[in-house]
């Protein structure tokens, strides 16, 4: 397993949690006790520094054989704390999905393309579109990029190079750009360790959804709560973010809720 998870003290009792995070026992120097759990992530093909396993799981005394569902909501362990060896069982206050859906990326750009441009290339024509916000290209095949959802009347004129004759709305097609119904996270994709970054659910498109709570788990044990939080991360890893949201009760007493995830690089200090 390599020098950072195994040590000259003695490591024991190893469980891959679904996720992908080794917990383990070690007596290594630094601990709550003799014997405390510890967990790491297999990062870059290599398994970064261990974290001890805060209180209450570990304590002054030994503290081993850590269990956990895949949600990491409920769990076992043993410890002799009382004196003598016994099972503890434990439940977590952090909230993390075990089915979340991924982050679809708002995309807002598209490519245009006159079909008989593309298979007579070779007729003498000019291509001039307008794309309804503004913004114009020539060409028979071109890309534009909108600056968000809406309604856009596209239009193509074609000028023949011979005649000069133009040909006004050849065509023409009202496109309607939307974004996906999600909550949706807004953060860099990179981060570097130590910088503290801003994450956002801004974006969340839930029409007829009366929100009452945003809450953030960022993947290392640690939650935010509310529409705009700060996050510092202190190692480099990938992190899988979830963002949970949540409505008021609604008639009959139904919450309604939803899950969007992404993952997040979180690279080393230069």
């Amino acid at each position: 397993m390599g020098p950072l998870v195994n040590s000259s003290s003695s490591e024991i009792y190893p469980f891959i949690h679904p996720s992908g995070r080794l917990y383990f026992s070690s007596d290594r120097p630094g601990g709550s006790g003799s014997l405390d759990v510890y967990y790491c992530m297999l990062s870059s093909g290599r398994w970064e520094t261990p974290d001890a396993v805060p209180e209450p799981i570990n304590s002054p005394a030994d503290d081993f054989a850590f269990f956990a569902d895949e949600n990491l909501q409920i769990g076992y362990f043993s410890s002799n704390r009382r004196a003598n060896d016994d099972i503890f069982r434990f439940t977590s206050t952090i909230i993390r999905k075990s089915d979340c859906d991924t982050l679809i990326e708002n995309n807002y750009c598209y490519e245009f393309f006159e079909e008989n441009a593309v298979k007579w290339d070779t007729l003498p024509f000019r291509y001039e579109w307008k794309f309804g916000d503004g913004g114009k290209a020539i060409g028979p095949t071109v890309e534009h990029c909108y600056a968000g959802p809406g309604s856009y009347l596209v239009q193509l004129d074609v000028v023949n190079l011979v005649t000069r004759e133009v040909m006004y709305n050849e065509k023409t097609y009202n496109l309607v750009i939307t974004d996906t119904e999600q909550p949706y996270i807004s953060s860099p994709d990179r981060m570097t360790a130590g910088q503290r970054m801003r994450f956002n659910a801004d974006s969340t498109n839930l029409p007829g959804w009366n929100i009452s709570r945003y809450y953030w788990n960022f993947g290392d044990e640690t939650i935010g709560i509310g529409k705009e939080v700060d996050k510092l991360y202190s190692k480099p890893g990938t992190y899988n973010i979830q963002l949970i949201v949540t409505t008021e009760p609604e008639p009959g007493g139904v919450i309604r809720e939803a899950c969007v995830c992404k993952n997040i690089i979180v690279v080393r200090q230069p």
